[in-house]
Formats: structure tokens, C-alpha cells, sequence
């Protein structure tokens, strides 16, 4: 079943920008609504842990109602998504997550067996 759609959901994010600016929490939903699960994938990305990438997304959201006034903010997406990166790195610096590195294919190795160059 599809949620109903509002005007808000037709609003450009420079307009959601402006309305939640002046404290509009329907704005603020149709964001949150729009973006919540794109910063929990990159967060459970990072982090690998769907605990602590939910309470990282409304942490996320939380600091943009908080936030909602701040003049710096141009795009929401960006301004999401350093927001985020920051708490990542913040649970890093405390141990509460590890790094996740992914793995390089062995492409060049595979490369390097089929040209004979060692």
C-alpha cells in the first residue's frame, strides 16, 4: 500500500529547504520520508551493524530539525550524507565500530596470469 501523497511530495528539496527553515514539520517528514533510507544504507554500509545504523540515521534526522534554521545548508542530500559520515567516523574514534574494508577484486592479478606480466 502506497502512502498518500501530499504537496509537499511535489516540492523540489530547495523548497523543503526554505519551508523547513521556518520550522515546518511537514516539511521536515516529506525529507525524512524521502531520504531515511538512503542514510541508512550508506550508514549500515560503513558500519555493518542494523542497530547501530538505525540509531545513526535518527541521529542524523534529529540534528536536521535541530539544525533547521542554519543558513549553511544548500542541499539536503550532501548536508545528510556529511552529517552521517561524521557520526561514522565518531563512532570509530570511540570504538563502537570497526571499519569495514572491502576487498580488491583480483582483477590486475588475473590480468597479469593472462599477459604473462609479473
Amino acid at each position: 500500500m502506497e502512502s498518500e501523497k501530499t504537496v509537499y511530495s511535489y516540492f523540489s528539496d530547495t523548497m523543503l529547504l526554505k519551508h523547513l527553515k521556518k520550522g515546518d514539520r511537514l516539511a521536515f517528514t516529506e525529507i525524512f520520508e524521502r531520504y531515511w533510507k538512503k542514510v541508512y544504507n550508506e550508514s549500515y554500509k560503513r558500519i555493518q551493524n542494523p542497530t547501530l545504523a538505525e540509531s545513526i540515521t535518527e541521529i542524523v534526522f534529529v540534528g536536521l530539525w535541530e539544525e533547521k534554521e542554519n543558513k549553511k545548508k544548500q542541499k539536503l542530500l550532501p548536508y545528510l550524507l556529511t552529517s552521517l559520515r561524521s557520526h561514522v567516523l565518531q563512532l570509530y574514534r570511540e570504538g563502537k565500530a570497526v571499519p569495514r574494508v572491502e576487498r580488491k577484486s583480483n582483477y590486475s592479478m588475473l590480468t597479469c596470469i593472462h599477459t604473462g606480466i609479473n
